[in-house]
C-alpha cells in the first residue's frame, strides 16, 4: 500500500503534531489512518479493516465489532502476479 509506505516514511522526521496522517475511507467502516488496518495482502492488494463502534442498525449484530471489512487497491497499482490473479477472477 503506497499510502502506508508514505506514512511510515514521513514519521520520525517531523514532530508528532506536524506529521500529516493519511486516511483511507473504508466502506462500512469509515475513515481510518492507513496504519490502523487489521491485515494486508500486498500481492492481491486487499486490506482488511475492523470497526470499534456500532451504528444504530448494528446494535443487535453480535459480529459487528469482529467482522473484517475488505478494501481493494486499484488493480493498476499491483504487481504482475496480483494483476494476473485479478484478471483470472473476471
Amino acid at each position: 500500500m503506497e499510502a502506508q509506505e508514505l506514512q511510515h516514511a514521513i514519521m520520525g522526521y517531523l514532530p508528532g503534531y506536524a506529521t500529516p496522517r493519511i486516511v483511507c475511507d473504508v466502506p462500512y467502516v469509515g475513515k481510518r489512518w492507513v496504519h490502523q488496518l487489521e491485515d494486508y495482502d500486498r500481492e492481491l492488494g486487499i486490506s482488511y479493516w475492523t470497526k470499534n463502534y456500532r451504528t444504530g442498525i448494528e446494535l443487535e449484530d453480535p459480529e459487528a465489532l469482529n467482522r473484517r471489512y475488505p478494501y481493494y487497491d486499484p488493480i493498476s497499482t499491483l504487481g504482475e502476479t496480483g494483476q494476473k490473479w485479478w484478471s483470472e477472477q473476471a
